[in-house]
């Protein structure tokens, strides 16, 4: 058994032992992880929550670890293609043999103990189990620990040496679990804060008064990015973004580069760089030195991703109206008012139309997708039909995305595929099938 079967396997195990569905809850994990020895008080943490931009940030502040000689861990959600992708130690995927070991350790407890009998973790509880006991053991100087889709109740609040709270821009999503406005979600977000503890916040400046009412209330030091700093004089290319770093306190300024694509990405770098200042006096390895050339080296697959050229094929996860407000942007800086085509599937429990609307008034043409086998995939049709809805220009539906690329290819114009994580996934995985396009 190769080791991808492995990962089927323990992707299979984790399926078969979890409940169905999600539940907002931390009172099963918590059992869970008492009755394995507590291995969340074992290794330090940065806890990274928000809506868009959690992964970009989170891989760049672990770059910025790793660069200042720290053995650092990475945690994230979801994998694109690969299982092995949710937990990175110094830029190595723990393999499928740990991650099996700590998968039946959790299943030995659940079966042993009776408060399991008719209250299963959920899934991505178990995910989040199984990675903090491989932490455990690892003893990492420090893991850069990706929330799920929630804060307060998300299983990755369950961190016990939590030694920053890093809060990225919120946006509306998941409204049915975390709130239906912007202040009920940071409600939920914000919660993730920790006495004595630095949390660092950018995002929708309307929040910022929420987010130091919830510090002061749990006794954590809060910072506000847009206080302390400004991201000037930024520079977008398909090779990556360049910016200034200004220090409104200090008064000093910083050039960086990031190979990461996209408008956004400045301030997402620019937020890893402010959360590694933060960082410093406990963690004295970082320096303005290794802060730079960490950022030069991030990595951050299936974000504004060119993974073809001639014509240039570009995936990017962004699932929600602010991420898609996002791509929006990216292309009318990079492509100039040029046309693009626009491959796009999205969940049917997503805000589509919100995320459509940001399309309209660009030179675009969607080709309607879905992502074969993924049952909370829109159908192509009703793809379309969505896109119509938003007034926008359609090339058809398709129900395989590898040929919705290549009718979108054929023109010639670059081709961006977005709106599914599921879809960037499936797509990277048939790279070899793409190239024969």
């Amino acid at each position: 058994m190769n080791e991808k079967e492995r990962f089927s396997e323990v992707e299979k195990k984790l399926q078969e032992m979890a409940s169905p569905g999600i539940r907002p809850g931390l009172a099963r994990l918590a059992r869970l992880l008492s009755e394995a020895g507590m291995p969340q008080d074992k290794f330090p943490s940065v806890h990274v929550a928000g809506t868009n931009g959690k992964g970009s940030t989170a891989a760049s502040l672990y770059a910025i670890l790793r660069k200042s000689t720290y053995k650092t861990a990475l945690y994230t959600s979801p994998h694109l293609v690969d299982f092995s992708e949710r937990l990175v130690i110094d830029d190595k995927r723990v393999s499928a043999e740990r991650w099996l070991a700590a998968v039946g350790l959790l299943e030995r407890i659940i079966k042993k103990t009776s408060f399991f009998t008719d209250n299963l973790p959920t899934y991505f509880e178990l995910i989040t189990a199984a990675a903090i006991l491989i932490l455990a053991e690892e003893s990492p100087d420090i893991a850069v620990f990706e929330a799920g889709m929630g804060g307060r109740l998300d299983a990755s609040n369950i961190l016990g040496d939590v030694r920053l709270s890093l809060i990225v821009p919120i946006g509306l999503d998941h409204t049915e679990y975390l709130g239906d406005t912007l202040e009920k979600v940071g409600a939920e977000k914000f919660a993730i804060m920790r006495r004595d503890t630095p949390a660092l916040f950018a995002g929708d400046p309307r929040l910022d008064a929420q987010f130091i009412i919830a510090a002061k209330l749990h006794g954590a030091a809060p910072h506000i990015f847009s206080s302390a700093y400004s991201v000037a004089d930024a520079d977008y290319s398909l090779s990556g973004t360049d910016f200034t770093l200004r220090d409104k306190e200090g008064g000093g300024e910083e050039r960086y580069h990031t190979p990461l694509v996209g408008t956004f990405q400045s301030e997402n770098a620019a937020l890893a760089a402010a959360a590694a200042r933060l960082l410093s006096p406990a963690f004295p390895k970082i320096t303005a030195k290794t802060i730079k050339e960490g950022l030069a080296r991030t990595l951050w697959p299936g974000r504004m991703e060119v993974i073809a050229q001639a014509p240039p094929v570009i995936v990017d996860g962004g699932h929600n109206p602010h991420a898609m407000r996002r791509i929006a942007e990216t292309l009318k800086t990079l492509m100039g008012g040029s046309h693009v085509n626009i491959v796009i599937a999205m969940m049917h429990d997503k805000e589509i139309a919100g995320a459509l609307s940001f399309l309209r008034g660009l030179d675009v043409t969607l080709y309607c997708t879905e992502v074969p086998g993924n049952e909370r995939s829109l159908g192509a049709r009703e793809m379309e039909r969505a896109a119509s809805e938003a007034a926008l220009r359609s090339g058809g539906s398709f129900h395989e995305p590898l040929a919705a690329i290549a009718e979108a290819s054929k023109e010639g114009a670059p081709v961006l595929c977005c709106g599914s994580l599921f879809l960037v996934g499936y797509i990277k995985e048939r790279k070899d099938e793409l190239r024969r396009i």
